[in-house]
């Protein structure tokens, strides 16, 4: 998982707002609407998953309301309650499932935009997913299933893409070298994408950099 950094609404997105009765996927919310919603939320995310943090592109996501639409009707327009999310194995048993797809309605205790998110977040050596507050722990598991054995292993697949880079380059692994490496790899590429999984390969990153001290 990795922080995000909400930018204001689109233009569109505030006109349709104020209009008497708006809503999401109401009668008048347009498919040119939702789709500049989409393009902003990959663009802010860096065309990750905001949960699982796997690719996720404009044919291929789902727009999440963090706070259930339903249950906050007052926030279905909110921009900064809107998410880009991947499909989470829509269409495949609950045990399956990931990310929005798997939480439906249920609460999460904390959001991605949260200024402390990633403070939160931990990984272990297996590439699982963890977090010290016992309930988000529970949450992360239970109601996003980011600990799906098939994430976990995308998690170390990913991993030892980047040891393999890092033992190509010549000499040592210096704390500088790999601070240097590290806040180039942590940033958006020229298509304005981050790396798949760049929260665990961070994670890592920085432990390496903490030894190398």
């Amino acid at each position: 998982m990795k922080k995000i950094v909400k930018g204001r609404a689109t233009r569109l997105l505030t006109q349709y707002k104020a209009q008497p009765g708006a809503e999401y996927d109401g009668p008048n919310f347009t498919p040119t609407v939702k789709n500049k919603i989409k393009e902003q939320l990959l663009e802010e995310q860096g065309f990750l998953c905001a949960y699982c943090i796997k690719r996720i592109s404009f044919d291929e996501m789902k727009v999440e309301h963090f706070k259930c639409q339903y249950s906050f009707t007052h926030l279905q327009l909110d921009y900064t309650n809107l998410l880009g999310c991947c499909m989470g194995n829509e269409g495949n048993r609950p045990v399956n499932q990931t990310c929005d797809t798997r939480k439906g309605s249920k609460a999460l205790n904390f959001s991605p935009i949260d200024s402390n998110f990633e403070i939160l977040i931990d990984y272990n050596s297996s590439g699982k997913l963890t977090s010290a507050d016992p309930t988000f722990n529970q949450q992360i598991n239970d109601v996003l299933n980011l600990n799906l054995k098939r994430l976990v292993d995308n998690r170390k697949a990913a991993l030892t893409g980047l040891k393999r880079t890092l033992d190509s380059r010549k000499g040592n692994r210096t704390s500088q070298k790999l601070e240097a490496y590290l806040a180039k790899y942590r940033g958006k590429n020229k298509d304005g994408k981050y790396n798949e999984y760049v929260g665990y390969l961070t994670d890592w990153a920085e432990r390496q950099i903490k030894k190398a001290k």
